[in-house]
């Protein structure tokens, strides 16, 4: 018998000992990969995703769509964009099921929104993709009406954008980015400015907080916990600098991720931390304003316009933040003048 002849009892054998051994198929292997891959994805752990679903796309012979649709989400949420969109285009590419289709627009869209950055002319690739994904739901994907209004927004497009976010609202009064919505719906320039976002917080001492109050000044804002030894180790500082500003247009504003409003109080006052201090129960402040991590500083100028951010504690983000705000500061009087 001819090596040619064989060869197939030869791979015969071997696919029936590796059964035989308890040793899993390669397409059962990817899909269990691909189902970890998304619960990664799902439970936030993007990093992690990524490894899992390259390994999933590998076993399955780079041909898994579902792997490249949740790499695309992976890479857009760790800020990775050009892997994001080439996840996307690789869909693109393996399917024609309007379902992946329209996933894989959309995160394209995403991706491209980002890499475009301040350029309005760098938008419209990210405006396609978000129309092509509407169309691809037949209208329903109300995740992709909002960024498309993104999209003609940051082209100084404001009609188009605010009748797409009109149609956002009746479609999901109570959507996720609802109150944003109406926020530019109100003031489309936020838009193409990184607003702070607007609010209203009760304080430990029971004052109201709100943001059109504290316009013509500017608020840097601290998003800390009594649990988050760097952020506990920048109270000395942070107290020097609130004491030091009190004649300035200046306010110091902290919002304490803690559970229990017995420890953070006992806290504030042990330290004598005298500035607004507010208790964000269930975090839902911190979440609106994508904190993830602390502490975070972000330094809002009398406009409402985020400045700068940084997350962590150091010399160097203190020696940052100061020279940050006295600049901020300055605007500040000038506008006043």
């Amino acid at each position: 018998m001819t090596a040619r002849h064989s060869a197939l009892p030869i791979l015969l054998l071997t696919l029936l000992t590796s059964l035989a051994w308890g040793q899993t198929p390669p397409s059962d292997r990817s899909q269990e990969a691909l189902n970890q891959g998304r619960k990664l994805v799902q439970e936030g752990k993007h990093a992690e995703a990524v490894k899992v679903l390259r390994k999933a796309d590998k076993l399955a012979g780079g041909s898994c769509v579902e792997c490249h649709i949740n790499l695309a989400v992976a890479f857009n949420q760790l800020g990775n964009f050009k892997e994001a969109q080439k996840s996307a285009a690789t869909v693109l590419k393996l399917s024609q099921q309007p379902a992946d289709q329209f996933r894989a627009y959309h995160n394209q869209g995403l991706a491209l929104y980002s890499l475009a950055g301040d350029d309005p002319a760098k938008m419209r690739p990210a405006e396609d993709a978000f129309r092509r994904a509407l169309e691809l739901s037949s209208g329903k994907s109300n995740s992709s009406r909002f960024s498309l209004a993104m999209a003609l927004l940051r082209q100084s497009r404001d009609e188009e954008g605010v009748a797409l976010l009109k149609q956002y609202l009746e479609q999901e009064p109570a959507a996720t980015d609802a109150d944003r919505a109406r926020e530019l719906i109100a003031n489309p320039v936020r838009a193409r400015k990184n607003f702070f976002p607007d609010f209203e917080l009760l304080t430990l001492k029971g004052d109201r907080l709100n943001a059109k109050d504290l316009r013509g000044k500017v608020v840097l804002v601290d998003f800390w916990g009594t649990w988050c030894p760097p952020c506990v180790a920048a109270v000395p500082s942070l107290r020097t600098m609130s004491t030091r500003m009190t004649e300035e247009p200046f306010v110091l504003l902290s919002i304490s991720t803690d559970q229990d409003r017995g420890v953070l109080k006992a806290f504030v006052d042990r330290h004598e931390m005298k500035w607004p201090q507010v208790w964000d129960q269930g975090n839902a402040f911190t979440h609106k304003c994508k904190i993830s991590s602390f502490p975070t500083y972000v330094l809002v100028s009398h406009e409402g316009e985020i400045l700068y951010s940084a997350s962590g504690w150091s010399s160097r983000i203190e020696r940052d933040l100061g020279k940050k705000v006295s600049s901020a500061i300055q605007a500040a009087r000038l506008a006043k003048n």
